[in-house]
């Protein structure tokens, strides 16, 4: 065995710098857990902030980032349904600029539809992947009120017989009026 003295200055810098390292990887880990389901960049940069960090959003966390991307990343991050004015409040944290109440709620509810990611339950927004088993409500298709178009086989759309005539409907309904009386 070595009978040299230990020099605990060496070895306490060897281990800070250790210890360092381990921090970095930490950060580096928590950086990564925390990312946005877009894949948004821990490191800076337009639209790369890191958006959620200990309960506060950073300021450039929606740079560059459209209202509905913004609210996939932000209900991604915090994990729960948020409701619009919720949202809002996140994106004007996150620094996009004021928008208004219908404004943001009409595109949510377009991004609903069109993209299908997010959607409204009860007034509160989610996204889709949380709820696999949340039943769409199905588009009400116009319907017409004239039997004949049921039996039409015409292929190339409807004709006269097939539209529906609120004038005769009146008229019929009138002479039943007055076949009554």
């Amino acid at each position: 065995m070595s009978t040299e003295p230990i020099n605990y200055e060496v070895v306490i810098a060897d281990l800070e710098a250790k210890k360092a390292h381990l921090e970095s990887m930490i950060a580096g880990l928590r950086a990564v857990a925390g990312m946005g389901s877009l894949g948004t960049s821990p490191s800076g940069g337009p639209g790369g902030g890191q958006p959620v960090f200990d309960g506060k959003i950073a300021p450039d966390a929606f740079f560059g980032k459209s209202i509905p991307d913004a609210a996939v990343i932000h209900l991604g991050n915090v994990r729960k349904k948020l409701s619009t004015q919720k949202l809002m409040d996140a994106f004007e944290a996150g620094g996009l600029p004021h928008s208004k109440y219908n404004t943001v709620y009409a595109i949510l509810r377009r991004r609903e539809s069109q993209v299908g990611d997010l959607v409204n339950m009860q007034g509160e927004w989610g996204l889709a992947s949380w709820f696999p088993n949340h039943v769409k409500k199905a588009k009400k298709d116009a319907v017409s009120l004239n039997p004949k178009t049921f039996e039409s086989s015409d292929e190339e759309g409807p004709n006269e017989d097939d539209v529906y005539d609120a004038e005769s409907e009146s008229r019929s309904l009138e002479q039943g009026k007055r076949a009554r009386a």
